[in-house]
C-alpha cells in the first residue's frame, strides 16, 4: 500500500520523522530501499540522523507543579535500531529487514520525550502513557490529536558541538569517562567526538563507554518512581557500539549525537556500583586477575542454589552466593551464564500479568550488556558486572512481589496443554506455535515450546520462529531488543539449562503487554517486501 504519490527521497523521509508522520515515513523509507534501490544500511542512517537533534531531554527527572519528581523516559529509538540490526542476522534475506521496518514505524513517535510528558507534543509517550487527548481533546473528539501530526517543531535540548582534542588518550578517557559521571554533557559529548576521530582509539573507547554505562545503575526500583534508570545507560552505550560498528565508526556523527550526551543526563545513579566495588575490594580483592572461563563451571546443585537466591532471596543472599562461587575458583563467564538460567525459572514460572514482565526483562538486557562486554573486552572491573547484572534482576523481582496479585491475569499451567502439544508431529509444531504467539496465548505457546525442545535437537528454526512472530507487534522497541538479547545469550551460554532460555523468551514473547494490538506495521513490510504472509 503506497501512502503518496510521487518519488519516495531522503528529503521526505526527514520532514515526515520530524512531523510524526510514522505510517508516512515508514512507507517512504521502504519505498527507498525496494523502489529506489538506496542501501538499507544508508537509509537506517538517515533515519537516527533525521530524529537526532529530537532525542535529548534536559533530565530524565521531571519536577512537577506539585513539587514531586517524575521519570522522563529514556529515547527508545535508538534501541530499537540495535536490535533491528542485531535481528537482521538471525532471520536472514527479506525478513530480516522486518525489524529494521518496525524500528522505523516507532521513530516520529519516540520524538521530544520531555515534551510529550508534558502534553505539548504527539507520539507514543502523549497519546498511550499519557493519555494527553483525554486531558487535552481536540475539536474531533473521536480523533486523537496525539498520534500526529505534529502542531509544532519538535525541540532542541543539546545543540551539536565540536570534537575536543588537545591531550593523552589516556587523559581523554579519563576526562570523558568522569564528564560522563558529572552530568557535564559538552565535554562528554566533545572527548568522545575527538577519541573516536582515530582507529587506534576505538577498542578503548567502546570499552569505556560500555563500563561508564553499565556502572550507572541503580540499586533498587522499589519506592523510586522516576529515580531510576532501569539499565538504559547501558542499553543504550551498547546501542552506540554496535550501530557504529554496523555503520562505520566514521559515517557515525549522528549516532554518537543521539546517544552520548544522554549518557551524561540526569540522573546518575552510582550507589550500587560504590556497594560492589566495596565488597569485592574487602573479600576477593586479587578480582582483576579471575579468569572468564574456567575448567569449573557451575554444577547443577549450585544453579538450583542461584536460582533460590536470584527469585526468593534478597540482596544479601545474591551477593553471598556469587561471592561464594567466585572464590571456589569458578570463572566471570561461567557465573553470568549461571544468572541467565536462573533468571530465566522466574520468567518461566512466576510472572503472569503482562505488566510485570518490563522490568524484568530490562536486567535480562542489561544482564546482556555486561556479558557482551565480558566476552568482547578486557576490563579490570568485569567481576563486578556480574555482581550488578544479578542484583538488578533481583530487585525487579523483589519489586514486581509488591504488587497486589491480580486474579484476572491468572495463566494456566503450561503443563495442562502438554499432551495436546504432543498430539502435533514435530515438523508440525512451529507453524501452530507461531499462530498461539500471535494470539498471546501463553500457556499453548509454552506447551509447544516444551514438547519440542523435548523432542528434537533443532534449535534454530523454533528461535527462529519466535523472533520472527514477535516482530510483527509494532509500537515497541522493546521487544526487538529482548529479541536480540535472548538469541544472542542463548547462543553464548554453556550450562546445562540453556534451553530455559528459550522457554523464557517464549513465555515473556506470548505475554508481555503489546503496546498495540494491529500489525499495521507488518502488513506495509509485506506489501513493500513481499515475503510471502501477511497478518
Amino acid at each position: 500500500m503506497v501512502l503518496f504519490q510521487g518519488p519516495a527521497t531522503v528529503d521526505r523521509l526527514r520532514e515526515e520523522i520530524q512531523g510524526v508522520l510514522y505510517r508516512e515515513a515508514t512507507d517512504t523509507f521502504c519505498r527507498l530501499v525496494t523502489e529506489e534501490d538506496r542501501p538499507l544500511k544508508s537509509m537506517i542512517k538517515e533515519a537516527i540522523a533525521a530524529a537526532a537533534p529530537y532525542v535529548q531531554v534536559p533530565s530524565h527527572l521531571m519536577r512537577l507543579p506539585t513539587g514531586e519528581m517524575r521519570g522522563v523516559n529514556y529515547d527508545h529509538t535508538i534501541l530499537g535500531w540495535r536490535g533491528a540490526i542485531s535481528l537482521m542476522r538471525e532471520l536472514g534475506d527479506s525478513r530480516g529487514v522486518l525489524p529494521s521496518v518496525q524500528a522505523m514505524w516507532y521513530v516520529p513517535q519516540g520524538l521530544n520525550v520531555w515534551e510529550q510528558v508534558i502534553c505539548e507534543f504527539p507520539g507514543h509517550y502523549a497519546r498511550d502513557g499519557e493519555q494527553c487527548n483525554r486531558k487535552f481533546p481536540g475539536p474531533d473528539e473521536h480523533v486523537n490529536r496525539f498520534d500526529g501530526p505534529a502542531w509544532n517543531p519538535p525541540k532542541i535540548y543539546f545543540e551539536d558541538h565540536a570534537p575536543i582534542l588537545g591531550g593523552s588518550v589516556d587523559e581523554r578517557l579519563d576526562r570523558m569517562s568522569w564528564a560522563i559521571a558529572e552530568g557535564d554533557k559538552v565535554d562528554a559529548y566533545g572527548l568522545f567526538l575527538g577519541l573516536a576521530q582515530d582507529p587506534a582509539n576505538r577498542k578503548r573507547l567502546k570499552d569505556a563507554v560500555l563500563f561508564s554505562g553499565i556502572i550507572d545503575l541503580q540499586d533498587t526500583i522499589i519506592n523510586r518512581g522516576g529515580y531510576q534508570n532501569i539499565g538504559h545507560k547501558a542499553l543504550r552505550a551498547r546501542a552506540l557500539v554496535d550501530i557504529a560498528d554496523y555503520l562505520g565508526w566514521d559515517n557515525s556523527h549522528e549516532l554518537m549525537y543521539t546517544v552520548v550526551p544522554d549518557l551524561a543526563c540526569s540522573p546518575h545513579l552510582h550507589g550500587l556500583w560504590t556497594e560492589i566495588s566495596n565488597i569485592c575490594r574487602m573479600e576477593i580483592p586479587d578480582h582483576a586477575s579471575i579468569a572468564k572461563r574456567t575448567d569449573k563451571p557451575l554444577t547443577k546443585r549450585e544453579l538450583d542454589m542461584l536460582t533460590e537466591a536470584l527469585v526468593w532471596g534478597g540482596p544479601a543472599e545474591v551477593n553471598s552466593i556469587i561471592m561464594a562461587f567466585f572464590k571456589r575458583g569458578a570463572g566471570i563467564l561461567d557465573i553470568g551464564d549461571g544468572v541467565l538460567v536462573a533468571f530465566q525459572k522466574y520468567l518461566i514460572d512466576v510472572l503472569e500479568h503482562p505488566n510485570a514482565f518490563l522490568h524484568p526483562t530490562h536486567a535480562l538486557d542489561t544482564m546482556n550488556v555486561i556479558m557482551s562486554w565480558c566476552r568482547d573486552y578486557d576490563n579490570p572491573h568485569q567481576v563486578k558486572g556480574i555482581f550488578m547484572g544479578a542484583r538488578f534482576m533481583n530487585d525487579t523481582v523483589r519489586s514486581n512481589a509488591m504488587t497486589p496479585r491480580d486474579p484476572h491475569s491468572t495463566l494456566e499451567p503450561r503443563w495442562k496443554y502438554r499432551a495436546w502439544a504432543d498430539g502435533f508431529s514435530v515438523d508440525r509444531i512451529l507453524p501452530v506455535l507461531k499462530e498461539h504467539l500471535l494470539a498471546q496465548d501463553a500457556p499453548r505457546s509454552c506447551a509447544l515450546v516444551d514438547s519440542y525442545l523435548d523432542r528434537t535437537t533443532e534449535r534454530h528454526n523454533l528461535l527462529d520462529t519466535i523472533t520472527y512472530a514477535a516482530c510483527h507487534w509494532q509500537n515497541d522497541p522493546h521487544v526487538m531488543r529482548n529479541c536480540s538479547s535472548s538469541v544472542e545469550e542463548y547462543r553464548h551460554n554453556r550450562t546445562s539449562r540453556k534451553d530455559d532460555i528459550i522457554r523464557g523468551y517464549a513465555k515473556h514473547q506470548s505475554r508481555y503487554i503489546k503496546r498495540a494490538q494491529t500489525h499495521d506495521c507488518f502488513n506495509v513490510y509485506v506489501d513493500h517486501f513481499k515475503p510471502g504472509d501477511r497478518s
